[in-house]
């Protein structure tokens, strides 16, 4: 018996929000540090979700000595600019500990931040 195609396609909820990405941005830092410890370079993600939240992730080889579930990244833009915020781990597990690094995944936490310069115009990261 053939179905209409309608029937086989899952119904979404008439009021469910629109998944709505905005503003995205991709990016690399350089100069990258851990909770203070260099990790090197990561690509960073950025966006505002469906609410205007911002929202960002990045991507770092790491070494599996330095994986823990939750920090601090900085690192320094293209353009000199040191940006840092708190990050969540998002994978691999801690547990999977292959020999080297390993590419990692953080999800920030919280807001993705532009140091002030200081008065001789540099940042540290």
């Amino acid at each position: 018996m053939n179905q209409p195609d309608d029937a086989l396609a899952p119904r979404q909820p008439v009021d469910a929000t629109p998944r709505v990405i905005r503003n995205h941005q991709r990016f690399a830092l350089s100069e990258v540090t851990f909770e203070g410890g260099a990790v090197g370079g990561a690509t960073i993600d950025s966006w505002q979700n469906a609410t205007g939240a911002d929202c960002w992730v990045a991507r770092v080889l790491m070494p599996t000595t330095h994986v823990r579930t939750a920090g601090a990244l900085a690192g320094r833009t293209r353009d000199g600019r040191v940006l840092r915020g708190r990050v969540s781990l998002a994978g691999p597990e801690p547990d999977a500990r292959p020999r080297g690094a390993i590419l990692i995944e953080w999800h920030g936490v919280s807001a993705l931040l532009a140091d002030a310069p200081t008065p001789d115009g540099t940042t540290e990261a």
